[in-house]
């Protein structure tokens, strides 16, 4: 069933999970959808100040397109 998933779109992805979210086959869907994701992540060991600058240069990043 997991190779289905990998041909639906993001919106496809997005539905079936959200009309199954208590399905196990939801939570397959899920796992599918969130490896598609572009996760961004402040690493561990930032300073409170290399944590500020991340966040804000994603951001910005994200207010551009």
């Amino acid at each position: 069933m997991s190779e289905s998933f990998k041909n639906m779109t993001d919106d496809e992805l997005e539905k079936y999970i959200n009309d199954c979210l208590d399905d196990e086959a939801g939570e397959l869907a899920f796992l599918e959808y969130s490896s598609r994701l572009d996760w961004k992540k402040v690493p561990a060991g930032a300073t409170p100040e290399e944590e500020k600058q991340i966040i804000e240069d994603l951001i910005a990043q994200r207010t551009k397109k």
